[in-house]
C-alpha cells in the first residue's frame, strides 16, 4: 500500500493520478473528504497538523509499504513519529528554501526536517525544488503573468539580476513518483531544479515574450526597499511585503541537475516550453 499525503494539493494529485495509472494501490489522505473520488484509489481524513489525532495517523499508515507526502516539510518529525516500527520508505517534499543562507523561518523549518529525516535512518528521499511554476497552486509566475497583463513596466528589485533556477511542477511530480519507484536502503536528499539558471529579469523578459507584449523593467534600490519595510514592521503597520522576499533577490539559485538526471532520470523541461504552456493554460 502506497499512502499519499497531500493528496489534494496540485502535485499531489498529478502523483495520485500517475500511482493510480500504474495499477498500485494508493490510499489518498486529506484534511477534508475529497469533492471528488477515484474508484481505484481508497481514502482517508487525516490531519498532520493536529498532533492530537496521532492514532488516527497511526491507523492510516499501519499497512503502508510506503509513505509520500506532499505535505508541507514542517510536518516531516509529526509523520516519522506515527510510522510502524518495520521499514516503510519514503518520498517527501521539502524546497530549496533549505539551501538559502537568509535568516527566514521558512528555511529553518526546512533544514530542520531534512535533519529530522536523515537522524531516523529511514530509507528514502526528500525532495528540494527549486521555485515551482505551473499548475494551479502556485502563485509566483502566476503574480507576474497577471501584472504583465496590465502594464509593460516592471519594478524589480536590484534590476532582477539575481539568479533563478524555476522548475515546472509536473518535473517536480515525475521526480517524485521516479523517487517511489526506486529502493532506498538510507535517507538521501536530492534538490530538483530547472535545467539552467536564469536572472530573474530574464526570466520575466521570457514570460512577456511567450504573452507576446513588451517589457520594460524599472532596477528598485534593494537596500533602501528592505529598509522602509523593516521600518514599517517595527512601527507595526502593514507590511505590503515580507522583506525576506526582497532579501531573496540578494542571492543566487544555481543548483546541480545531476542528482536529479542520475539518480531520478529526469530532464527538467526548457523553462520557455513550460511558461509557454502555463500561459496556455491561463488563457493566453
Amino acid at each position: 500500500m502506497i499512502v499519499v499525503f497531500g493528496s489534494t494539493t496540485d502535485i499531489g494529485q498529478r502523483v495520485s493520478r500517475r500511482l493510480l495509472d500504474d495499477s498500485l494501490a494508493v490510499r489518498l489522505v486529506s484534511r477534508r473528504p475529497p469533492t471528488s473520488s477515484d474508484p481505484r484509489a481508497s481514502y482517508a481524513i487525516g490531519d498532520l497538523a493536529a498532533p492530537a489525532k496521532a492514532a488516527q495517523l497511526k491507523a492510516i499508515v499501519a499497512d503502508a509499504e510506503m509513505v509520500i507526502s506532499c505535505a508541507h516539510a514542517r510536518y516531516t518529525a509529526r509523520l516519522l513519529n506515527v510510522l510502524p516500527r518495520r521499514p516503510v520508505r519514503l518520498v517527501l517534499v521539502g524546497s530549496a528554501w533549505r539551501y538559502s543562507r537568509i535568516a527566514e523561518p521558512r528555511a529553518e523549518l526546512v533544514r530542520t526536517a531534512e535533519a529530522e529525516f536523515i537522524a531516523s535512518e529511514r530509507p528514502g528521499v526528500m525532495l528540494h525544488p527549486t521555485m515551482i511554476y505551473g499548475g494551479f497552486q502556485e502563485n509566483n509566475l502566476q503574480r507576474l503573468i497577471g501584472l504583465l497583463r496590465k502594464t509593460s513596466l516592471l519594478p524589480l528589485p536590484g534590476g532582477g539580476s539575481n539568479l533563478v533556477q524555476p522548475i515546472h511542477v509536473g518535473d517536480v511530480a515525475d521526480a517524485i513518483v521516479a523517487a517511489a519507484r526506486r529502493d532506498w536502503s538510507a535517507p538521501t536528499v536530492i534538490p530538483l531544479a530547472g535545467p539552467q539558471a536564469m536572472p530573474w529579469r530574464e526570466m520575466a523578459h521570457l514570460c512577456a515574450r511567450a504573452m507576446g507584449r513588451r517589457l520594460t523593467i524599472i532596477p528598485v534600490p534593494l537596500g533602501p526597499a528592505i529598509a522602509g519595510l523593516e521600518v514599517l514592521r517595527r512601527l507595526r503597520l502593514p507590511v505590503p511585503l515580507d522583506p525576506n522576499v526582497l532579501r531573496r533577490f540578494q542571492e543566487d539559485v544555481d543548483i546541480s541537475t545531476d542528482a536529479m538526471r542520475g539518480e531520478l532520470g529526469i530532464n527538467p523541461r526548457p523553462f520557455a516550453d513550460g511558461v509557454a504552456d502555463l500561459i496556455a493554460a491561463c488563457g493566453g
